[in-house]
């Protein structure tokens, strides 16, 4: 039996390897065997930390999403309000490095399974309230307030980030990580009203230059 000390450190190596057969098998094509043929354990030691296999793939799911929110808060670490903490969690969201790609793949996979899994949607709607804040973070000083009974733009930019990351991974679309940010950008900027301060600022400019 493995000793209760080793039990974070062996959840989180299947875990990293459940994530990793993800991305490529899918939640459907997932095995129990190909998770412990990954990690290098036996199929003994995934059934005594995990239930079954559904409990395994939705705790590495969980285990992918806070690893990379993590990913993301470090990213855009102390900088100020503005485009540049915005940009900063953009880029590394569509930063092309191979745990990246994976993350994208394993909620890709997550959605689609989560249709016929009342149980999976329920841990994906809980890591979205992280994620979310995460953007409103990353928003703070460039929307307003979100107004009653408006979508929220935390919710607009995960749709709009989503699309066009899941367009260029799925399809042939010529689409790159720095078309993606800035279009999300655009698409920001065009739907958020500019503060009232920046237009006063603007209208004084204009004023004294006539």
């Amino acid at each position: 039996m493995p000793k209760l000390g080793m039990e974070p450190i062996r959840r989180e190596q299947i875990c990293r390897a459940a994530a990793t057969v993800i991305a490529l098998e899918g939640f459907a094509g997932s095995t129990m065997r190909m998770v412990a043929e990954e990690a290098g354990v036996s199929t003994g030691m995934i059934n005594h930390y995990f239930d079954n296999r559904q409990d395994l793939l939705t705790e590495a799911l969980i285990y992918v999403s806070e690893r990379t929110q993590a990913w993301y808060v470090e990213a855009m670490g102390d900088l100020p309000p503005g485009r540049e903490r915005l940009v900063a969690l953009l880029d590394h969201a569509l930063s092309d490095d191979e745990q990246m790609t994976q993350t994208w793949r394993v909620w890709i996979n997550a959605y689609g399974e989560a249709v016929r899994l009342p149980a999976l949607r329920h841990t994906i709607e809980d890591r979205l309230h992280s994620w979310y804040a995460i953007i409103d973070h990353a928003l703070e000083g460039l929307v307003p307030a979100d107004a009653p009974g408006t979508i929220p733009w935390s919710w607009r930019l995960d749709a709009v980030l989503n699309g066009l990351a899941i367009q260029s991974l799925t399809s042939e679309a010529a689409l790159d990580a720095v078309q993606i940010r800035d279009e999300i950008i655009r698409t920001l900027s065009m739907d958020a009203p500019t503060p009232a301060p920046a237009r006063k600022r603007r209208a004084r400019a204009a004023a004294t230059a006539g």
